[in-house]
């Protein structure tokens, strides 16, 4: 079943995704890694003759339930005849995105100009370097437990497991049987006794154009599945007596979309989103009902992209979760930057679960990065254990390791969703109701904030809710967005404010000094600044820019520093 399984996936792959270069490229500095994004595509009518391949059922019904149609103009293919003239000029192309109508290509800088002229060319954008988020293993694993000091089900994994209530709803016998898991990341090897009956659906390797996720030498650094393998190993670990995963039962679909290292050099190359896009159109045609993701992007954005709707890796989650999937990803690992403390893309997508990590006692951990996001939303979501997390070593074939990361919290989320889809299948396509429920019977659900989220995810109390029509109701209908500014330290008013009955100055109080305002247009542009405020907790907005011209009416994001560094973050509506 298997065998036959991944052929009709690396049909859909060659029909859906277009993985063209095979090897890497032996110099970065010869060609330019670019972004094509074409104005449209093409002869509608044309396109969708060609758009009809054959679906899993499971894709279909997912599908139709979340947008009501199995394929959309996201799935129209990308015009053949673009392509070909992109190519004629020297492009040599490397995927492409029905989502995002776009295809990325290694180019010359003359190619570049010329591709740029073509009249259905929208624009181009180079692909730049890639923020590395994942926490480096010790060389040493410690603190490897015997079996007289384990749980005698979980093992290892108890801990994490049992602080956020999974083991209850495991207990009822929902494991996640008729769930797909897509995990998008570094590679997997699948020989640690934990995994030994992990059920396959499909891989696929997005850097190489294969079908083998593990470590592959000497196009392969070692150790370049070891991410991975301890991701999968929280999702899907079997080995009782030593350690559970929280979805052990579930389809997998693994996507090696993210490299480690290059010629034993930290990777901080040129690395292609398109690998993470690619990945997650794969999982998405071939019936994922959950990803989990360990990646961030931020180094070649501003705090002012993070508004969910800008970066590239957050625009294709944001139409996954349109289709039906349950997007979880980690909230990043950078909360102690000074510079960037924020989470990354694509975790500030609108119902993108982005998840933060704590320790076994709830504590949250320094280093899980923070919100909000640029439009004001709270982020993360909602937390998990990701420090000292137990995972499987991938170095041995039955030793089990402590680490730490947003990275290791993620999967316990994304597993736990799997478990709630398959205990309440009418879930299932209805990835705003999974984040509203797992936000609503969090542990802070009634106070979030900008480093918890809403806190520390309770299994048990999401499976009791979603288990009672009445109560999933009750969930479904609460409004989270209600509680986007929790923080009442910063009041700002009139807001909105009336020019028509109303004279042109807003006043921005605190209870803390401030000591400078920022306030941006939708579109991340900066219209006012004021710093160097001194000793005061009350400013003015005149609602006029920089230059002493009216701003027009529409809502703004204001953006206050307070004296304790803390940033808080409103909305500012004007209307005539």
């Amino acid at each position: 079943m298997k065998k036959l399984a991944k052929s009709a996936v690396l049909l859909l792959l060659l029909t859906f995704i277009l993985p063209v270069t095979k090897a890497w490229p032996t110099s970065f500095s010869e060609i330019q890694f670019l972004w094509i994004f074409f104005t449209d595509k093409g002869n509608i009518e044309s396109a969708r003759k060609k758009s009809l391949p054959y679906l899993p059922k499971r894709t279909l019904v997912r599908r139709i339930k979340s947008q009501r149609q199995p394929l959309d103009y996201n799935d129209l293919p990308v015009n053949e005849d673009y392509i070909r003239q992109v190519e004629e000029l020297g492009a040599k192309i490397r995927y492409t995105s029905r989502w995002i109508n776009a295809v990325t290509a290694e180019v010359s800088p003359e190619t570049s100009k010329a591709i740029e002229k073509l009249p259905f060319v929208e624009s181009t954008e180079p692909i730049v370097k890639y923020k590395n988020t994942i926490q480096k293993p010790p060389d040493l694993a410690p603190g490897i437990l015997s079996k007289g000091e384990m749980h005698p089900f979980y093992g290892t994994s108890a801990r994490q497991i049992q602080q956020i209530s999974a083991d209850a709803i495991q207990n009822k016998g929902y494991y996640g049987e008729g769930i797909v898991i897509a995990v998008l990341d570094t590679g997997f090897d699948l020989a640690h006794e934990s995994l030994q009956n992990i059920r396959i659906l499909a891989e696929y390797d997005f850097i190489y154009g294969d079908s083998d996720t593990k470590d592959t030498p000497p196009e392969d650094d070692i150790g370049q599945d070891n991410h991975g393998t301890e991701v999968l190993s929280i999702l899907a670990g079997n080995s009782p007596g030593m350690f559970i995963g929280v979805a052990p039962e579930a389809e997998y679909i693994l996507a090696k979309t993210e490299r480690v290292s290059y010629n034993g050099t930290i990777f901080e190359q040129e690395i292609e989103e398109d690998w993470w896009i690619a990945g997650l159109e794969w999982a998405e045609i071939n019936g994922t009902n959950v990803v989990s993701s360990s990646l961030g992007y931020s180094d070649w954005y501003s705090y002012s992209d993070m508004d969910g709707s800008t970066a590239k890796t957050t625009i294709a989650a944001n139409i996954a979760i349109e289709k039906g999937i349950s997007i979880v990803v980690s909230a990043g690992n950078e909360g102690k930057s000074s510079e960037w403390p924020y989470i990354s893309a694509p975790a500030d997508g609108f119902n993108v679960i982005a998840v933060g990590a704590v320790d076994d006692s709830g504590r949250l951990a320094d280093f899980s990065s923070i919100g909000p996001t640029y439009d004001g939303r709270i982020k993360p979501d909602v937390v998990a254990m990701g420090k000292n997390t137990y995972t499987a070593d991938p170095n041995s074939v039955d030793g089990y390791r402590q680490q730490d990361g947003t990275s290791m919290a993620t999967p316990l989320v994304a597993g736990t969703v799997a478990l709630l889809l398959q205990a309440s299948p009418e879930l299932i396509g209805r990835p705003e109701n999974v984040v509203k429920l797992l936000k609503f019977t969090a542990q802070n659900s009634t106070s979030p904030d900008n480093r918890y989220g809403w806190g520390l995810i309770n299994a048990q109390k999401a499976y009791e809710y979603s288990a009672s029509p009445q109560l999933l109701e009750e969930a479904i209908n609460w409004n989270p967005a209600s509680q986007l500014f929790s923080d009442e330290n910063v009041k700002i008013y009139p807001n909105p404010l009336n020019r028509s009955i109303s004279r042109n100055q807003i006043t921005i109080y605190c209870t803390e000094n401030i000591e400078g305002v920022e306030i941006y247009n939708l579109s991340g542009l900066l219209v006012y600044k004021n710093e160097n405020l001194g000793n005061t907790n009350t400013t003015h907005w005149d609602t006029k820019n920089n230059r002493g011209k009216e701003v027009a009416s529409g809502i703004y994001i204001c953006i206050v520093q307070k004296s304790s560094q803390k940033i808080e973050t409103k909305k500012i509506a004007i209307i005539r």
